[in-house]
């Protein structure tokens, strides 16, 4: 008689685990047919990650302060690079800043560290720098040649 109730207990038992299983298996089906994969090809800087940054805009409720801060911290680095760039072309082409400030503020540009910590300001001093050198006269001469040096497409 023992014998017989446990075959029961056991069979009830792995019932239950099935049709917890089916369930589970049910809800996955279904959130795997409302998820949408989308296949993104591309060359380099042709607009894959503002593609997917604006679905996740608009689909998802933007993003959280931290991930907010990380890009803050890659527009810093991209704003650094591409006054580096600039003095950096203007140095290799021998162009002269037209305002003779702009030499000390291409010094600061050169040597400057975007602070890892995304949530650290800016330097006010490198803003002031990196505007003077992009409105200095001698920036026009610099693009003249810009086929000759990279500068990233995301630059003024």
């Amino acid at each position: 008689m023992g014998i017989c109730v446990s075959a029961e207990t056991v069979d009830t038992d792995q019932r239950k685990r099935s049709q917890m299983i089916d369930r589970k298996l049910e809800e996955e089906s279904k959130r795997l047919q409302r998820e949408c994969k989308i296949l993104l090809l591309g060359s380099g800087e042709s607009g894959k990650s503002t593609i997917v940054k604006q679905m996740k805009i608009i689909h998802q409720n933007g993003y959280s302060v931290d991930e907010l801060a990380l890009y803050r911290l890659t527009v810093y680095k991209n704003l650094v690079d591409c006054a580096r760039a600039l003095v950096g072309a203007m140095r290799q082409f021998g162009i002269e800043p037209g305002d003779m400030r702009n030499r000390e503020y291409g010094d600061y540009v050169m040597e400057y560290q975007v602070d890892p910590d995304p949530h650290a300001p800016l330097d006010v001093h490198l803003g002031e720098a990196v505007a003077s050198i992009w409105k200095d006269t001698s920036i026009l001469a610099v693009m003249d040649h810009q086929n000759e040096f990279y500068l990233m497409d995301s630059a003024p």
